[in-house]
């Protein structure tokens, strides 16, 4: 092999750079460990009913996960008009995503080193208490409270992610994520049409919501104790308490833990309930940004074997681009996607109920399906990830643009911008998950699992608390003042505006048709100045996800290629096999 250390460079925007075109020499020394390891025992294993059990179990529990957070998500608006507190209602959304930003890595290296099986079935029990808590929620603290619980779960998508690699052939990593793709569709799908149906019925439907998510946790652990039966771990020789504890890293962990969580305090106290100048914020973010930049100089030179293992930076860029990939991704899927959008169909009056609301968001999901299929196909017969990945963040930053300029009479071009956003959603969840475990050795394959859906939760508690500041701030200081001029100008007595802009936000037509003075004419006037309101503020907040889908899509330019890494390998078979023999082995 000639010259295998030749730097790694740009070939062009969308070309994958491949430094292997045959079966790599590795008795040389510079050849990175994943490279070594998906050449060794590469032997085909014929995949039987134990494996694809698993899988099934994988994507049940991912599909349960993502439901957790989609049917909240798209039930918030009127679960805000039924509990009140709006100012701390993004917490709803952000305390589970909290809990998998914090967790994710720890729990992962947990997996790593000792077992997945109780890994992964014991953190559902304590969501489903949270699911049940949420349900008999008298008020947003217990609600919150209980999402807490339940983002106890949230943290296991990484080790579920590793299951599903490890299980089958290196060549299907993009195949298993696509079947994880499917499951979360589907959870998705069914969190938007659940979480409709269930609100359009009553006021409080959205509390059978969350007794439909207990179902699914109590049912995920319940599948993982009875069919998951690994085998004992192969990496890590039996350790002591202080050996495991250490091989956790506790110092970067206290670090992570830190930073993450008063960052994210941080940013959703200036997001409804504190000014960026109260030291309810400040005090909270100076911390935390001094956490951080311990966190990277101890993960950079006080341990090579830490949570961030530099054994992740041997394959080149790819990990720090997978992870930033991922937590863009996050961005704009947990707060923009999954929050907002359903606001804007909501406030723009493009549809006036829950059920209509998550009936249009289809136009979003089946695309995405689709093209994830497709997506899924290529990848794996042309073993190549970075093409997808390029085209569909290009979707990703044409529906970005598309959804800044939204106004209130572009009704059916929403449903089109849908479609492009659903698309680009498809490329990061299908691949970028097997592109940052393509550079993790099998002993940190949850590990770097982990980190990636960390990036993830990250991005989307950031963006929900960055995006809810942005918005709120602009409807704080417009929405009540133009609307009250509107209405006013067109004859309503001064002493009503405040009866009717609570009308209006409770959205009851009742509640309308009783604020003194009101009539057609001045009804008209406020809605329509309202949803321009709204409409600049969504508008604003979306215009702040551009520049970071930009800066992840030159990031992407610098990719390497994973072609010489999608073996026959299996690294951990569920089935009943021996190792051949090395004649046997395929090279």
């Amino acid at each position: 092999m000639e010259n295998k250390s030749e730097q790694i460079h740009v070939e062009s925007a969308i070309e994958p750079v491949d430094t292997f075109t045959t079966s790599p020499d590795l008795s040389q020394k510079d050849v990175p460990l994943v490279i070594k390891q998906a050449h060794e025992n590469n032997f085909h294993i014929n995949l039987g009913w134990r494996s694809w059990m698993i899988i099934f179990l994988t994507c049940f529990c991912l599909a349960g996960q993502v439901f957790v957070i989609t049917a909240s998500g798209s039930a918030l608006a009127f679960i805000i008009r039924d509990l009140g507190e709006a100012e701390v209602a993004g917490w709803i959304i952000q305390g589970p995503l909290l809990m998998q930003s914090i967790l994710s890595p720890t729990v992962g290296r947990l997996s790593d080193i000792l077992d997945r099986k109780f890994m992964s079935s014991i953190p559902p029990l304590f969501a489903f208490v949270g699911a049940v808590i949420s349900a008999k929620a008298k008020d947003m603290s217990m609600l919150i409270g209980g999402g807490i619980l339940i983002g106890l779960t949230l943290p296991t998508a990484s080790i579920v992610h590793a299951i599903q690699a490890e299980v089958l052939p290196l060549k299907y990593r993009a195949v298993a994520n696509g079947f994880s793709f499917l499951a979360a569709t589907v959870g998705a799908v069914g969190g938007g049409l659940g979480a409709g149906a269930l609100t359009n019925q009553s006021p409080d439907g959205w509390r059978s919501i969350f007794w439909i998510q207990a179902g699914f946790h109590g049912l995920t652990a319940l599948g993982f104790l009875l069919f998951y039966w690994p085998e004992a771990h192969p990496d890590y020789p039996k350790m002591s308490l202080k050996q495991l504890i250490w091989e956790c890293d506790p110092i970067g962990s206290f670090f992570f833990i830190g930073m993450s969580a008063l960052l994210l305090l941080a940013l959703n106290w200036a997001g409804g309930k504190y000014e960026w100048s109260s030291p309810h914020v400040a005090a909270p973010l100076a911390v935390g940004f001094a956490l951080a930049i311990c966190f990277g100089l101890y993960e950079w030179k006080g341990r090579k074997d830490g949570l961030v293992s530099h054994v992740f930076f041997q394959y080149g860029p790819n990990f720090p681009i997978g992870v930033l990939g991922f937590t863009v991704e996050g961005w704009i899927f947990y707060s923009a996607v999954n929050s907002i959008t359903p606001q804007q169909v909501l406030n723009l009056g493009f549809e006036p109920n829950a059920w209509r609301i998550s009936i249009r968001t289809l136009a979003y999901a089946f695309p995405s399906l689709a093209m994830s299929i497709a997506i899924t196909l290529w990848a794996t017969k042309k073993k190549d990830l970075t093409r997808p990945l390029f085209i569909t963040f290009g979707l990703f930053l044409i529906g970005t643009v598309c959804y800044a300029t939204l106004q209130p009479h572009q009704n059916h071009a929403q449903i089109v911008y849908s479609i492009i956003v659903g698309m680009g959603q498809a490329g990061p969840l299908t691949l970028l998950v097997p592109l940052v475990q393509f550079t993790a050795p099998h002993a940190w394959l949850a590990s770097a699992s982990g980190l990636a859906y960390s990036g993830r939760a990250m991005g989307g508690a950031f963006g929900s608390a960055v995006l809810n500041a942005i918005i709120n701030n602009h409807l704080n200081k417009h929405l009540a003042h133009d609307v009250g001029a509107a209405a006013t100008k067109a004859g309503l007595p001064r002493s009503s505006v405040d009866q009717l802009m609570k009308a209006m936000d409770a959205g009851q037509e009742k509640l309308i048709r009783a604020v003194p003075g009101i009539n057609k004419e001045i009804l008209k006037a406020a809605t329509k100045t309202s949803r321009k309101v709204h409409a600049k503020a969504y508008n604003l907040s979306w215009w702040s996800i551009f520049p970071f889908v930009v800066i992840c899509m030159i990031c992407l330019c610098f990719l390497r290629g994973v072609k010489e890494l999608m073996t026959e390998k299996v690294e951990a078979t569920v089935e009943n096999v021996e190792k051949p023999s090395q004649g046997e082995e395929k090279a």
